[in-house]
């Protein structure tokens, strides 16, 4: 099983690789609290920042041509963890788009899992928006748009993009044609975001998926549990694969509207 994309796709003009991350854990996270886009959660953990620095590690080698980063300070933070290592005097280019933010909450910013579930009382959780925010295809449709009409039209072939477990689930949902609802699910069926995954995709100037492994977080293995290639994802079958033994479910908190 290949879980490097292939070179005959990345020597392709008209490709770009684009790596997308998740943000190191947060206190939230382990508190099962919701914290969107409110500025004053999302402080990452002690583990959280030894998440980024194995990330900066694991990434140093790969070639970037600008970066894309959610202004929220998790992302952000995350960001300088995986540029510091990097060798060389070039500096990259530095975007932080509001597009790219987690979910507006509204009035649940700061209340538990919980308490977001009671609030929902039955209804779809895709298209459920707590007074003054956002749904999850309200953060899909954003991402993606910006995606398509500034990232896919921009200059740069080797993109990183630092941003948030909803946002990555939607533009994951986007290219491969799933559902959002479904990018929630499990391993081998939806796109789960562990705290400071990658997701290695190569997309055509068309937005076309080309090729895709997505949650692995191998730069976690021997410091923290449940490291995982991830799963690929095979276009022409519209199916994932798993590359390698998954962790158990339920070992890591996640901000989850089905369960």
């Amino acid at each position: 099983m290949q879980i490097e994309p292939p070179h005959t796709l990345l020597d392709r003009a008209d490709t770009l690789r684009v790596t997308l991350v998740r943000h190191g854990e947060t206190f939230q996270n382990l508190d099962h609290v919701v914290q969107g886009q409110d500025p004053t959660y999302g402080r990452l953990t002690e583990a959280g920042i030894e998440q980024g620095k194995l990330l900066g590690e694991a990434l140093a080698g790969r070639p970037l041509d600008v970066v894309y980063c959610s202004p929220l300070e998790r992302a952000v933070l995350t960001m300088g963890c995986i540029l510091m290592p990097r060798p060389g005097n070039r500096t990259l280019p530095l975007i932080f788009p509001n597009d790219l933010r987690e979910i507006h909450q509204g009035t649940l910013h700061g209340s538990s899992h919980a308490e977001w579930k009671a609030a929902m009382d039955g209804q779809d959780p895709m298209t459920f928006r707590s007074p003054g925010g956002e749904n999850w295809l309200d953060v899909q449709n954003r991402a993606t748009r910006y995606f398509q009409e500034v990232i896919l039209a921009g200059e740069h072939r080797n993109v990183l993009i630092v941003a948030h477990g909803g946002v990555n689930r939607g533009l994951i949902a986007s290219l491969t044609g799933i559902t959002m609802g479904q990018a929630w699910r499990g391993v081998g069926d939806g796109a789960p975001q562990d705290n400071s995954c990658v997701n290695d995709l190569v997309v055509d100037r068309r937005g076309r998926l080309l090729w895709a492994l997505v949650n692995d977080t191998r730069h976690l293995e021997g410091r923290f549990d449940g490291a995982t290639p991830g799963q690929l994802w095979h276009p022409q079958e519209w199916r994932w694969e798993l590359a390698g033994k998954q962790p158990a479910p339920g070992g890591r908190a996640e901000f989850d509207p089905f369960g």
